[in-house]
């Protein structure tokens, strides 16, 4: 069974050399241990891959979208091959001051939407394998090929919470997810992980906007992190938002498979460049700077992240914010 998390990063090591002299075709049983070595190496940055059929998906969300079917995107597709990048680390210490704006690990991270340019090198060595292999990137559709929680599920990474989110026994909530889709039939997950949510509630009741009334369903127009990215603030959504300036983590908070590491998050290659940044990112979220915010300065800073957030959103949830704990 093709299924890994990678080793959690213990310190420099000497990376994995995985390309062969020639470009011939690889047997496809090694095919997988070689993808999996190749995304082991600290240089790429990912925590985690499995292997999924690229079979279709048979959610009824999906009965009308492309993203149903790999093979709408990839006719010959055969595998998913599904990534992760371990975001738990990707927090800022002043989150809980009134004075300072805040956001999400995931909006921090870089991978808002789909990883993509860990996957480059992996894509690059299966074509020169011979197969096709096409990296899931919504940056130009503003939706992803694939429905990847799903993806993921299928490949054996972790399980669907009551928050809707991937849950990992050893990531919890927080890996941001990324995949490719290739013709190389690369031995799926023969097993996949059970449901570990049990009688467990606690993500459900600490949802503000009471988004998660149903178990294992997301209602997005109660969701505040959706309603923080729509041009119509609701007014019970100020209400909820306190400093939040973007996205809401408050669901992943509360569930025990994150909450276990919020003191001591893995120390994974990510997490250690972005703890020598996260100086820098404190000053730039103190509300006094946030309001004083250009458009080209936001394009320089948070436009790097690439999350698509429109500069006018981002304004008028910092203006939001700042009235309703001005008011408090």
């Amino acid at each position: 069974m093709f299924v890994r998390a990678l080793p959690v990063y213990k310190g420099p090591k000497e990376l994995t050399r995985v390309f062969c002299a020639t470009g011939e075709l690889m047997k496809e049983s090694d095919l997988a241990d070689k993808i999996t070595e190749l995304a082991n190496s600290l240089s790429l940055g990912i925590d985690a891959i499995g292997f999924a059929e690229a079979s279709e998906f048979q959610s009824c969300d999906l009965k009308r979208s492309q993203r149903r079917d790999p093979a709408l995107s990839l006719p010959s597709a055969k595998t998913i091959v599904v990534a992760g990048v371990y975001i738990g680390g990707l927090a800022l210490a002043s989150w809980n001051r009134p004075d300072v704006g805040r956001t999400s690990r995931l909006f921090l991270s870089g991978f808002f939407n789909d990883v993509v340019v860990p996957l480059a090198p992996l894509a690059a060595f299966i074509k020169r394998r011979g197969y096709a292999a096409l990296v899931c990137n919504d940056s130009k559709s503003g939706e992803s090929i694939l429905p990847l929680k799903l993806a993921a599920i299928r490949a054996g990474l972790g399980w669907q919470g009551k928050n809707t989110l991937l849950v990992n026994r050893q990531y919890g909530t927080f890996l941001a997810l990324g995949a490719i889709v290739t013709n190389a039939d690369l031995a799926p997950a023969s097993e996949h992980e059970s449901d570990h949510c049990k009688g467990c509630s606690k993500c459900q009741l600490a949802c503000p906007m009471r988004a998660l009334a149903q178990p294992y369903v997301l209602n997005k127009n109660r969701c505040l992190s959706y309603l923080l990215q729509r041009d119509d603030l609701p007014q019970e959504a100020r209400a909820a938002m306190g400093n939040r300036v973007v996205d809401c983590e408050i669901c992943q908070e509360a569930c025990p498979w994150n909450s276990k590491r919020f003191g001591h998050p893995l120390l994974t290659p990510l997490v250690a460049s972005f703890q020598k940044r996260a100086q820098r990112w404190e000053e730039f979220f103190l509300f006094d700077r946030l309001r004083r915010l250009t458009l080209q300065e936001y394009c320089a800073t948070v436009g790097r992240l690439s999350t698509g957030i429109p500069f006018r959103i981002f304004h008028r949830n910092v203006r939001a914010a700042s009235e309703q704990l001005q008011q408090k």
